[in-house]
């Protein structure tokens, strides 16, 4: 038994016959009674195993397990909370560390080029053959009116475009201590090769200009872009050879008359074949007022001004009219027409300036003295290249802002640099923007959970510590991915921060919260043990959900999309770690500031707490000194504990606003059965509606979205996409072919092309030759050459004359090889009627390669037109007449081939889909008849992804749908349940995709991105709110207001966190990034918001699944449960107020029956309140009220009374005897013990055994200091004992020592001593 006034935890007890009403409808209402599973399963599970209520056992069982730990958990970092912080802190900084591994990738086959497909597969071969960065890079500058109604097809747009682009070509860069110009950079036509006559190489080498594709061209002033910039002398001639008065026929003519030794008829031929005639001689001049405007130009003599607009009519020649073709389409654009197909109008102007790749250009000066001081290598090269294409564009930027140019028109210069480095600058992470989302992010915790009124009990340091937890937990999570090696693009440094910040504010609120609602009677070292209890499990549930979601959107082989599942996964995992792991400890420190009633972010101060003390009754004035300690004011308490008077103080936490909110105006409100029906058909028409946006999403993503705004960049590229849709593209032949049998098989599929309606046709309507037909167009002209030799008796089977020209000599050379290694050489075919190329055009396919190395090497000027790009590269073998060696080496066999196409009118994704389709479907056909070959170019690499976009998309919506799904329903045991929670999902990704067309976002990776993460977000919308239903006692109605009250001031306060956080985004200097991401994240907010604390309880009143737990004998709470068993510990007996033997007062008495019937059960005087605690902690005492009634019988007038009773009624006297009849009444408060499950026990009431232990812990502990002060007593008592003793033999020997001074008294002390001695 226990002492009437001894204190004892608040619990359900049975209700007392004091109790009011609405006092037992408060406790009814409590979690404990309403919520039972979510806030105690153990409790659920034991009343099922009673036959109290009913319910799954399997998911009680394992969420009471699951409990158990995070309690255990809970009470461990209570415990621990500093160690475990330092540690904490210290590990994620560790982490951190990693970013400074990071690797950001920006390239479009780093991102989009699916793992393990068709495009990489083709691109790696294309790497294997080709090299790295074997690419060439362009320099471009467009030209617009700024009126957009103008035309450019006039003299004066085109001569302002002659000023821009020749002072840009002639800018010049100093690095290495070596000057670089355009010449240096430039990719120009090959040229052949001249063995012995290296001087004249090298004139013709500054002559041949680079390759620049103008509108110029069409007129003579393109000649002043050639160059050279200094005109180069040559001997005996009469003028300087310049491109602006270069006639290249009349200069042969010429030379032809010095009699030079040089072989003039290569040099004839090779001029021929590239189409060098006159050059520009012949051109009309844009300005015929021009003094240098030659006399042969058409209009010199008329003065007149040329038609722009025919001259450009299907495009311009260089100066090599053969190969130097500049479609129409490339120059000008905008561009419309007549009724004939002339051009009438342009609003663009373009010029490209080819320059050489960087292996190319390191290859071209490896062996050039120029560099050989400077440690040439690739690396250099690059950088030579780059700066000098910036010091281009601002040379553009300043001749246009000068007052040189004509301000009625724009320029626009743009290189390949510019857009790597628009690129990498896209995906770097912009600190900024970072930073102030993250501290807009902590003013905003802190404003919502600090209570200005009451400092102690603020919680605004617990939210600003959490907050800076989820910052370092975001950078040591993208740390650890960096030394896991996954790379960094825009989706992780611009969407990744903000998604796991806003994921874990949201746990953060959720613990928060909970915090704030926990019970003041609850014993304050389990606080923070019963906070992850209740919470924990959700926190648990969301964050599994979230992780198997981007987990299983991360099997996609798509690059960025798994990098940021992988991302999104690691860091919310890290979150997981930190809310369960850290964040309580950072609460079980607040929870000692508040202990020590200290103030919220001022630790120093100590207000005075605004609770009301507790009215104590005067029956507990009479307590011991241990009740008078416990009866101190708590500061620990939060604002909603509750007060023994029944009154509550005014709560100023916004949470604790919300939650009522929802209690008494929001839930009813959804919850009538009008706004059900209306918020059905709105669903219904938002599901209709979304489903009708989603078929009008467009693919596609431009590059003006990527390119920061009012930049010349930007202009650049608005106005290329707008007027021009130019593209290169290749069909790229490879290896495990005959291509010398086969080559009938090649013309074929080069034709084929012709039937793609965005390929450029020649003037003829066909297709420009590529590099075999211009192979056998060589082998033709020389089989011409020596039919007429032999003919004249000038080439013979044994020899050839002197007189013999080379071209005849080179196809002599040619027909008597074999083919075979072993018998290279065979005459016998000159007169067996072979032929270099056979009638039906078919080159000799036993001689293919030797052909081929003399075609590369004499003809180097077609070779490198026709961009064939042939892998190996072909022998090097230079014809010279004088030679009498006959053998040409044979090439090695191809593995790779290019045919050139330029493609236009791409101006939008779907004409760039069609393109690669029907471009695809013709590579495949040709693929089934034995030619391997794919298709190559930017609108292949850029925009292939979109065929497989939505399937890849979908697939992955699919994968993190099913994750959800698997994980609800393995934790909560309910099929029906995650049914609806992946259902939600599901229509909120429909929903995102109808904003995005209603926003007119077009679907590209990034948004792709955002609808997979949309399902991680809406997790936190809808499992929350499910297992609260879940949990929830009664019926559908009543359990979706109870999970909405439950809810809802977390999952609100976390949504509008993220979206802050996400609203940082706007200060972007990418447009795009505000455009898209902004605005969907935005939507994502208010969207989950609708649909989880809207449509969500709406449909779960309707269609909701059963309750966990389902009382048998109330229908909307659990039924007042049985106290619960405590162990039985032995009690000391008091002894009466008469007074006992001593005996009784140690010894262990055995309880006996009572004979007084209980007659009142009632309860502790001190209020219960709506502690959300465990049962177990509770229910340990009951208060009885007996009525005893004594009969005493008084003989012979004497008075006898039982006990310590009070006497009520009247003693009678009759004569000698009296009989008194006496009724007691004692409030006594006992100790109920009932049977109980071992087991149970053992695995639910993990606290009790701890009390349990901590009292047997003070019990020895008192018994050691009792035993310690027994000690220390005896052993006072020792030392005074001693101390007598000593003292004694101290005035012993006084005495002794006086008696010897004195004989008389001596002796008859002596005698009186031996006196004594003898009796």
């Amino acid at each position: 038994m226990v002492a009437p006034d001894s204190e004892a935890p608040s619990n359900p007890r049975i209700a007392t016959a004091h109790e009011t009403p609405s006092a037992a409808e408060a406790r009814h209402s409590a979690d404990l009674y309403v919520r039972t599973s979510w806030v105690d399963a153990a409790l659920a599970l034991s009343e099922l195993e009673k036959g109290n209520i009913e319910g799954g056992r399997t998911s009680l069982w394992i969420r009471a397990w699951l409990q158990e730990q995070l309690f255990i958990l809970g009470c461990f970092l209570q415990g621990d909370a500093g160690k475990v912080l330092f540690v904490a802190i210290l590990v994620l900084s560790t982490f951190c560390v990693g970013l400074k591994s990071a690797q950001i990738h920006t390239r479009v086959d780093q991102l989009w080029v699916q793992e393990g497909g068709r495009l990489e597969a083709e691109l790696k071969y294309t790497a294997q053959a080709l090299g790295e960065a074997d690419s060439s890079t362009h320099q471009l500058v467009i030209q617009t009116a700024k009126d957009p109604d103008v035309s450019l097809l006039h003299a004066g747009a085109l001569l302002e475009h002659l000023k821009v682009v020749s002072a840009a070509t002639r800018v010049k860069i100093h690095m290495y201590d070596i000057e670089w110009r355009l010449k240096d950079l430039c990719y120009s036509p090959s040229i052949p090769d001249f063995e012995g006559y290296h001087h004249i190489e090298s004139i013709i080498d500054n002559v041949i200009p680079c390759a620049i594709i103008t509108p110029l061209d069409c007129f003579w002033e393109g000649s002043k872009l050639l160059g050279p910039e200094y005109p180069i002398f040559v001997p005996h001639l009469k003028n300087k050879l310049q491109w602006t008065h270069l006639n290249p026929l009349e200069v042969l003519e010429e030379v032809k008359k010095l009699k030079f030794q040089f072989p003039l008829s290569t040099m004839e031929a090779y001029m021929k074949r590239a189409g060098i005639t006159s050059a520009y001689m012949k051109k009309p001049c844009l300005d015929p007022t021009d003094p240098h405007c030659p006399d042969t130009a058409p209009n010199k003599k008329s003065g007149h001004i040329p038609d722009v607009a025919a001259e450009l009519s299907h495009g311009c020649y260089g100066f090599a009219a053969a190969y130097m073709h500049w479609p129409e389409q490339l120059i000008v654009g905008g561009a419309t027409r007549n009724s004939t197909s002339a051009l009438r109008s342009a609003r663009a102007l373009q010029t490209v300036v080819q320059l050489m790749g960087e292996r190319e250009m390191y290859e071209y000066w490896a062996d050039h003295y120029k560099v050989h001081q400077i440690g040439w290598n690739q690396e250099k090269a690059a950088a030579v290249l780059d700066a000098w294409q910036r010091k281009f564009a601002a040379e553009v930027k300043k001749m246009t802002t000068s007052s040189s140019v004509s301000a009625a028109y724009s320029f626009y210069p743009f290189s390949t640099s510019t857009l790597n480095d628009i690129l990498g600058k896209f995906s770097e992470v912009s600190l900024k923007n970072i930073i102030l989302g993250y501290m807009f992010m902590l003013i905003y915790v802190a404003v919502t959970l600090i209570q200005w009124r009451d400092p102690i009990r603020s919680q605004a340091g617990v939210g600003i510590a959490g907050v800076l937890l989820l910052s370092i937990t975001v950078a040591a999570g993208l740390g650890f991915c960096a030394l896991l090696g996954i790379p960094f693009n825009a989706s992780s440094t611009q969407i990744v921060p903000f998604l796991a910040l806003g994921l874990g504010v949201q746990d953060m609120f959720l613990l928060t919260h909970t915090y704030v609602e926990q019970a003041g009677d609850v014993p304050r070292e389990e606080r923070t043990g019963l906070v992850l209890k209740k919470s924990g499990l959700s926190v648990l549930l969301a964050s599994l959900c979230n992780v198997m979601a981007f987990l299983a959107a991360a099997l996609l082989p798509i690059p960025a999309f798994r990098v940021f599942c992988l991302q999104a996964a690691i860091l919310l995992l890290f979150n997981l770690g930190s809310m369960l792991l850290v964040f309580p400890a950072m609460i079980s420190l607040d929870l000692r500031r508040r202990s020590a009633a200290r103030a919220d972010l001022l630790c120093c101060l100590m207000p005075e707490s605004p609770l009301p003390k507790k009215k104590i009754p005067e029956r507990a004035k009479s307590r011991s000194g241990k009740t008078d300690k416990n009866n101190r004011l708590d500061t620990t308490r939060q604002p909603l504990d509750p007060d023994v008077t029944g009154e509550q103080p005014k709560a100023c936490c916004l949470s604790v606003s919300l939650t009522k909110w929802v209690k008494n105006q929001y839930a009813p409100f959804i919850m009538r059965p009008a706004v059900k029906v209306t918020s059905m058909l709105a669903l219904i028409v938002v599901i209709l509606a979304s489903v009708w946006g989603a078929t009008k999403v467009k693919d596609g993503l431009d590059l003006t979205d990527i390119v920061p705004e009012h930049t010349d960049e930007r202009e650049f590229l608005t106005r290329q996409e707008k007027y021009f849709g130019f593209y290169n593209m290749y069909a790229v032949t490879q290896g495990d072919f005959e291509y010398p049998t086969n080559q009938k098989l090649l013309y074929e599929y080069h034709d084929q092309f012709v039937r793609i309606p965005n390929i450029i046709k020649n003037d003829n309507g066909g297709l420009t030759k590529f590099w075999l037909g211009l192979f056998r167009d060589w082998l033709l002209d020389l089989q011409d050459a020596f039919d007429k030799e032999v003919a004249s008796g000038c080439i013979t089977q044994e020899y050839w004359c002197k007189n013999a020209t080379d071209e005849g000599i080179l196809a002599y050379k040619l027909m008597v090889q074999t083919g075979h290694v072993d018998n290279p050489i065979d005459k016998s075919l000159i007169n067996s009627g072979h032929r270099l190329v056979d009638k039906d055009g078919i080159i000799n396919p036993k001689a293919f390669y030797n052909y081929l190395s003399a075609w590369a090497t004499n003809d180097a000027l077609a070779y490198g037109a026709s961009q064939g790009n042939l892998k190996p590269q072909p022998q090097r073998w230079i014809h010279s007449p004088e030679d009498v060696h006959l053998e040409i080496k044979k090439s090695s066999p191809l593995i790779y081939t290019q045919l050139p196409f330029y493609l236009s009118g791409l101006s939008d994704t779907d004409s760039i889909k069609t393109l690669i389709r029907s471009v695809r479907e013709l590579c495949l056909k040709y693929e089934a008849k034995g030619l391997p070959n794919f298709p190559s170019g930017i609108p292949f690499l850029f925009w292939e992804q979109y065929l497989y976009l939505r399937t890849s998309l979908l697939l992955a919506l699919a994968c993190a749908l099913g994750a959800v799904f698997i994980a609800v329903m393995v934790l909560l045991l309910n099929a029906w349940a995650a049914v609806l929670v992946t259902l939600s999902l599901a229509t909120l990704v429909l929903q995102l995709l109808g904003v995005m067309a209603i926003l007119g976002v077009k679907l590209s990776a990034m948004p792709a991105v955002l609808l997979v993460l949309a399902v991680g977000r809406g997790v936190h919308f809808t499992v929350h709110l499910c297992l609260g239903f879940v949990t929830s006692i009664g019926c559908k109605r009543r359990r979706a207001s109870l999970a909405l009250e439950a809810v809802l001031a977390p999952v609100v306060h976390g949504a509008l966190a993220a979206a802050l956080a996400a609203s940082m985004l706007a200060a972007s200097e990418f447009g795009f990034v505000a455009r898209l991401f902004l605005r969907l994240l935005l939507a994502l907010v208010v969207l989950g918001l609708v649909d989880g604390l809207l449509f969500f309880p709406i449909i779960l009143s309707i269609l909701g699944p059963a309750a966990e737990v389902q009382p048998l004998e109330h229908p909307e709470r659990l039924s007042t449960p049985s106290p619960k068993s405590s162990p039985v510990h032995p009690r000391k007996s008091s002894s009466g107020s008469n007074g006992g033997d001593k005996s009784s007062r140690t010894s262990k008495t055995a309880p006996r029956p009572s004979g007084p019937s209980l007659t009142t059960i009632t309860e502790e005087p001190s209020s219960w309140h709506s502690s959300n605690h465990s049962v177990q902690s509770s229910m340990q005492s009951i208060v009885v009220q007996p009525e005893v009634v004594v009969e005493t019988t008084t003989y012979n007038g004497s008075d006898s009374t039982s006990g310590r009773s009070t006497p009520t009624s009247k003693s009678t006297h009759t004569g000698a005897v009296t009989t008194t009849k006496v009724t007691a009444t004692a409030n006594i408060k006992v100790e109920v013990v009932t049977p109980s499950d071992r087991k149970s026990r053992r695995s639910y009431h993990y606290y009790d055994r701890r009390r349990d232990r901590d009292d047997d812990r003070d019990r020895e502990r008192d018994r050691d200091r009792d035993r310690d002060r027994d000690r220390d007593r005896e052993r006072d008592r020792d030392r005074d004992r001693e101390r007598s003793r000593e003292r004694d033999r101290r005035d012993r020997y006084r005495e002794e020592r006086d008696h010897r001074a004195s004989p008389r008294e001596n002796g008859r002390d002596s005698g009186h001593e031996s006196d004594s001695s003898r009796h």
